[in-house]
């Protein structure tokens, strides 16, 4: 007997438990929602705006506030969200308390590709399209094809990486054999990089030479430096 009136006390407190849990449930998705927070992870290059991301929120032609949170399909806004070109990353969440949490992770573009293809290069090594909204300063890239991409996303980000050869180059141009050459910000003289190799080993012969003809003063005196040639450094002047 004290067995079976245990057993029927379990019963009633987990029945009790589950009501309680399906009343709360109930009243939560209830609920409207009544405020949004978007917060994107970089604020550097704004390529979309808060305005577009809470249009991407949208539902029935409906604004997302005031939406019951029990008619709002998270994964479904976070589909929207993805979908948009300029977004790398998006989490949507709900509080308690009825607080839209947006979270956005915008696509950094590295590099700018001009010509037939007038896109940017990601830092995903993607192929990005253009932003109405917002333009950013990177390296141009010339003479682009797929087969190149690769080779342009390692020079890249190894011209990223070096704080002189950033503030250096402004251009990277392919030829038909898929040699660089490249622009220089400061000087009107390019650099004959050559194929996308060894570019430590280059970057170090430049960067030597460069440190050298400061001291001289004689930057402005040259038309080309070419790095193709092992453990030399060969320039033209003007």
């Amino acid at each position: 007997m004290h067995k079976l009136i245990n057993i029927i006390k379990l019963v009633l407190v987990t029945l009790l438990v589950i009501s309680l849990y399906g009343f709360a449930s109930n009243r939560y998705k209830a609920r409207k929602l009544n405020a949004i927070s978007i917060t994107f992870t970089d604020y550097s290059d704004p390529f979309i705006s808060e305005k577009n991301v809470n249009k991407l929120l949208i539902q029935n032609n409906d604004t997302v506030k005031n939406l019951f949170i029990e008619n709002l399909d998270l994964n479904r806004c976070e589909r929207r969200l993805l979908e948009n070109a300029m977004i790398r990353n998006a989490e949507v969440s709900v509080s308690l308390d009825g607080l839209l949490k947006v979270v956005v992770q915008p696509r950094k573009p590295i590099a700018r590709i001009m010509g037939n293809t007038n896109a940017y290069l990601d830092q995903d090594n993607l192929i990005m399209p253009l932003s109405k909204e917002h333009t950013v300063n990177v390296p141009l890239i010339y003479g682009y094809h797929k087969k190149v991409q690769d080779k342009t996303f390692e020079l890249i980000n190894f011209i990223k990486s070096d704080e002189l050869l950033k503030a250096s180059f402004t251009q990277v141009e392919f030829d038909r054999r898929d040699e660089v050459t490249l622009l220089v910000r400061a000087f009107n003289f390019k650099v004959k990089l050559g194929k996308v190799e060894r570019i430590e080993h280059k970057m170090i012969n430049y960067k030597a030479f460069i440190s050298k003809m400061q001291k001289d003063k004689s930057l402005g005196a040259i038309k080309t430096i070419d790095l193709r040639f092992d453990n030399q450094v060969v320039v033209t002047k003007k």
